[in-house]
């Protein structure tokens, strides 16, 4: 059976080179490409049988981070790694919350990434960072999504109803944001966390 590996890119180029790259890893692969998100549903769903997703979540037909949640809600077994240019510590932790099997940067070379996608394909999770990652912050899933609705600029008592949790709760939250990013306001702190990679549109 011949393996079979969706590449998700909108820049021809950069898909062309990424495609020479999979068959240079694994050669006799299936390469099949995709320029939007829509395009790549309707791929999976008429492939059923795709090892692997090379997927950068700054495509056309999705925003952030939500192509990556669709996709891995729909099909949580399929092994995705994300090519991105998106390369914070921050980011990479939240696709990896959202069941991504790997990171790898655009900038990384062509030897550490054929090596990178093999190691995926043995089931490896792999991250390949082109950046200095010291002194990262770390946020819980909660604390990320208090901080996404603190950006839309909602007060405390909306976000609680949209998280269905408490005022007092939301209170913590935000005060835990503040301190973790060193800020004095909210309006200091979204914008930290954009600098840092938490927020992505």
């Amino acid at each position: 059976m011949t393996v079979k590996i969706v590449i998700t890119e909108d820049h021809e180029l950069y898909r062309d080179a990424l495609g020479t790259l999979v068959l240079e890893a694994f050669p006799g692969v299936q390469v099949i490409e995709s320029g939007d998100f829509p395009t790549t549903l309707s791929l999976l769903g008429a492939h059923s049988d795709v090892a692997l997703v090379l997927f950068d979540i700054h495509i056309p037909g999705t925003s952030g981070l939500n192509g990556l949640k669709e996709i891995k809600v729909r099909y949580p077994a399929l092994p995705l790694v994300v090519v991105s240019t998106v390369d914070y510590q921050a980011s990479i932790q939240q696709m990896l919350q959202l069941g991504a099997d790997g990171f790898i940067s655009k900038t990384s070379s062509r030897a550490l990434m054929v090596r990178a996608l093999r190691d995926v394909m043995e089931g490896e999770v792999v991250i390949l960072s082109g950046r200095d990652n010291d002194d990262v912050v770390i946020l819980s899933p909660r604390q990320i999504d208090t901080l996404e609705l603190l950006a839309q600029g909602l007060p405390n008592k909306e976000i609680a109803a949209r998280l269905n949790i408490a005022p007092t709760t939301v209170r913590e939250y935000v005060s835990d944001i503040l301190g973790l990013f060193k800020c004095d306001n909210r309006t200091q702190a979204v914008l930290k966390a954009r600098q840092l990679g938490f927020i992505l549109y």
